[in-house]
């Protein structure tokens, strides 16, 4: 892959703003009608990973028809375009209506962890809209995000503004992640960390959909090494555009031996995760290389 230069990343940089700055003259319900249609002309037009899309639904949903499984990408491309349009509104949402957008079961859950003063690591995943769930969640609990860094760093600095702004801090998942995730758990943060992505020859591979998929193990280090609460938090979008998210503590594997610990730990996440896939396959990021790396 060729390196970037200056010209491309301010170029692009710039084009956001201008879309940013002419998503934001209308209503949020507006944008976010006129985004649906976008996604499907995407869907059509420059099918971006679109072929990748259908071959993981083929796969993981066997008994579904063509015309489903089609249907489903294109509610995919379509829950992708809202999310965008969704986190452009962010900075300009006030703290009420950000709030109204959270609704939570098992609520108490995360109340208990709180007040054991311990932090506590939310496995979540690229889920209904993930950005606006943590964003509500952090209106509530103190948190942060292990977030990748993007290839542009001037749009990266751009989200990380977007996120931080409004609420919750920001872990680069580069370099220094354990160390910013112990520093936000020490200060009985919640750390919330996206496990749903191939983790190469690093990741635990556990069964997903079907298939053996190499997980992360970084939810489960800390959780483990730390001794901390670990609880699942997947958000489902709603209709009317609320995420409905419901907690789902792990229970803290003791086996002795560290790996077959993750490796549980991992296992009841993916299940959980599979379960909320198979309800909303349209919810989930289909675009990620889940199944990159192979046993």
């Amino acid at each position: 892959m060729s390196k970037r230069t200056s010209f491309q990343n301010y170029a692009e940089y710039f084009t956001l703003n201008i879309v940013i700055f002419f998503i934001r003259l209308f209503p949020l319900k507006f944008s976010v009608k006129i985004s649906q249609y976008i996604a499907v002309f995407v869907y059509h037009f420059i099918p971006i990973r679109k072929k990748h899309v259908l071959e993981m639904l083929s796969i993981s949903f066997p008994e579904n028809s063509q015309k489903e499984i089609e249907l489903i990408a294109k509610n995919t491309y379509k829950n992708f375009m809202r999310t965008v349009v969704e986190i452009i509104f962010f900075p300009i949402m006030s703290n009420e209506e950000i709030n109204k957008l959270l609704v939570c079961t098992n609520e108490h859950l995360a109340e208990k962890s709180y007040a054991a003063g311990r932090g506590t690591i939310l496995m979540s995943a690229h889920f209904g809209n993930w950005e606006l769930t943590a964003l509500a969640f952090s209106k509530r609990y103190p948190m942060s995000v292990v977030v990748a860094e993007q290839s542009n760093k001037l749009v990266d600095n751009m989200m990380n503004d977007i996120r931080t702004r409004q609420g919750f801090h920001t872990i680069s998942r580069d370099g220094m992640a354990f160390k910013g995730a112990l520093k936000a758990l020490k200060r009985n943060e919640f750390v919330a960390i996206l496990s749903d992505q191939d983790a190469g020859r690093q990741g635990v591979f556990v069964p997903f959909l079907g298939r053996l998929t190499a997980t992360p193990k970084g939810a489960a280090l800390f959780a483990l090494r730390v001794k901390c609460p670990i609880i699942i938090a997947l958000g489902v979008r709603q209709n009317d555009g609320v995420m409905e998210v419901e907690f789902t503590e792990i229970p803290m594997p003791n086996t002795g031996n560290e790996e077959r610990d993750i490796e549980i730990i991992n296992t009841f996440y993916s299940q959980k995760l599979e379960d909320a896939v198979r309800k909303n396959p349209e919810q989930w990021f289909w675009f990620h290389r889940k199944w990159n790396t192979r046993p």
